[in-house]
């Protein structure tokens, strides 16, 4: 009768053993659920911090060319690094109508 009572704690334990088991992995499904929700509200964010970070250096860029003359330092390296941008922007559009045109 020894021998059945151990066997039994065996099957017992090893119930126990599957219950935390199913129970672990429910509960990684879900961690798992909420490492993508997380990660997907993350981009959502950075995509919302670039489109405002974009409206406000076209918000600098439309208050500068107003003020005209008067400007900081920063305000003016500014205004060269954009002026700079475009230029590079031309320069490609032209390189692209150049091959178009070949």
């Amino acid at each position: 009768m020894e021998i059945e009572q151990y066997i039994q704690s065996i099957e017992d334990k090893l119930q126990q053993l599957f219950k935390k088991l199913q129970q672990s992995q429910a509960d990684n499904v879900l961690l798992r659920e909420q490492v993508q929700q997380q990660q997907d509200e993350l981009t959502q964010q950075q995509q919302t911090i670039e489109a405002l970070d974009e409206k406000l250096k076209l918000a600098k860029i439309a208050t500068m060319t107003q003020q005209g003359n008067g400007l900081s330092e920063e305000e003016d390296a500014f205004r060269k690094e954009v002026r700079g941008k475009i230029n590079d922007y031309i320069r490609e559009i032209d390189r692209c109508i150049a091959l178009l045109n070949s």
